[in-house]
């Protein structure tokens, strides 16, 4: 008999062992590519849904603020106990003196419904149920701006992830290129073809390339980072990108300025919001002016009220009424108050017609910069192309002469290192490129 026993335990068993373990993090993966990413950035940043409870918000101040138009319908009870009931005095017209009586009852108890609809304030409720209305829209254009602004964050974070990946895979090559050189000095070393010196140099070259290789793989895990907080996934959490850098020409860099800027006034919301601040300025100027507008109101009350010496109140104790009356209200004076406000009101109108100019003309100015940016980084993605092309052609060259003799092994190291500096040029130059466009497509709100 074994002095172990084998125990056939299910694999889930296991599973569910390990999950309930602390201290154990299990890794969970998401392949992500820029669509994802931008996704994910909308649904979880915090801004985004600060902008969308604002819109919720906005739509209960519509109901609010319709309340104002519509009747006010309250129940009301009062109790008044009177310690010492007041004396009525009048000439006794049968002789000298006063005749005086107590008046009212030591318990007073009234209770009722009370109707009230407002006939007309000025347009004070009116313009109030428009501002909210227009305040919900300023909500929803404030939101496509929120949008905007994170999804830019998002692309921005995706593209530099990828370009700190493209530089470890370029750093990475290079140093691999030093030992294979340092390697090939070796063999020349042995077989008397190369000096001490040179293998020296080649030795400094694989220790010069081996902490550019650690800096940029702690590049890529601070990307990763960045990327993470935008997106707001779990820092556990492993990204699977199989994106890499690349030229894809766009349409929009072959258009020119004033189509952009054209479509960016067509498909900007701080285009629309402009408009409609001064729609609510004028509206709040209505607002104002309706407070030295007389006020009509329409009051209907229905009420029951029982009166006794006692507490013992009783159904016979109590009488009921039912009355209806229109009450007008005419501001004279109020210290000049509303004049203030009114004035204050007409400067926030022309508030708005210098902040519509500076506007457009800012907007002229990012779509301009944004078109410039773009149109330079494709240059340099085309020229840098043709670049490493030449760069890697010649390092190719160099290292065909050193291994016939034909050249030394400066010449190789002075190649290489012009191959590398192109290839990092380049990725720079396809981030730049990626960026560029992506704040283009901002710039008319297009992202």
């Amino acid at each position: 008999m074994n002095r172990f026993t084998y125990l056939h335990v299910p694999i889930w068993a296991f599973a569910l062992i390990l999950m309930a373990l602390p201290g154990i993090a299990l890794t969970q993966s998401i392949e992500l590519d820029l669509g994802k990413v931008r996704n994910l950035a909308l649904k979880n940043n915090p801004d985004v849904k600060l902008a969308q409870k604002a819109i919720e918000k906005s739509g209960r101040q519509i109901q609010e603020s319709r309340g104002g138009l519509l009747p006010t319908v309250s129940a009301f009870a009062n109790y008044k106990r009177a310690w010492e009931l007041p004396t009525v005095y009048f000439d006794n017209p049968n002789g000298p003196g006063k005749i005086s009586f107590k008046m009212g009852s030591e318990h007073t108890f009234i209770s009722g419904l009370n109707f009230q609809q407002p006939l007309f304030l000025g347009g004070a409720a009116w313009n109030g149920y428009q501002l909210s209305r227009l305040g919900k829209t300023m909500a929803e254009l404030q939101a496509n701006t929120t949008r905007e602004s994170v999804l830019l964050n998002a692309t921005s974070a995706y593209f530099s992830l990828l370009f700190a990946r493209s530089s470890v895979s370029v750093m990475e090559s290079a140093l691999q290129t030093a030992k294979e050189n340092l390697k090939q000095v070796q063999e020349f070393k042995a077989a008397g073809k190369s000096s001490d010196f040179d293998v020296l140099r080649a030795e400094v070259q694989v220790a010069t390339y081996q902490p550019q290789v650690i800096s940029a793989r702690n590049n890529v895990r601070l990307a990763e980072s960045q990327l993470r907080m935008v997106t707001g996934l779990d820092q556990n959490t492993e990204l699977v990108i199989h994106d890499k850098l690349s030229y894809k020409p766009n349409s929009l860099v072959s258009r020119n300025v004033d189509d952009l800027y054209r479509m960016a006034l067509e498909r900007r919301p701080e285009v629309n919001m402009i408009y409609l601040r001064k729609t609510m300025a004028e509206k709040q100027l209505n607002l104002v002016q309706a407070a030295q507008s007389p006020a009509l109101v329409f009051n209907t009350a229905y009420q029951y009220q029982g009166e006794r010496q006692d507490f013992n109140f009783s159904k016979d104790d109590f009488f009921k009424s039912f009355n209806s009356s229109i009450g007008i209200n005419i501001p004279l004076f109020n210290g000049l108050q509303t004049r203030a406000k009114i004035q204050q009101a007409r400067i926030s109108i022309r508030e708005t017609d210098d902040q519509k100019e500076a506007l457009l003309r800012g907007i002229r100015m990012e779509v301009e910069a944004a078109y410039f940016t773009a149109e330079e980084a494709e240059q340099k993605v085309i020229a840098q192309t043709k670049l490493v092309e030449q760069a890697r052609e010649a390092f190719r060259l160099a290292k065909l002469r050193y291994r016939e003799g034909a050249s030394t092994q400066l010449e190789v190291m002075n190649a290489e290192l012009l191959l590398n500096q192109a290839q990092m040029t380049f990725q720079q130059s396809l981030f730049e490129y990626n960026l560029a466009l992506a704040g283009l497509e901002k710039a008319i709100n297009q992202l």
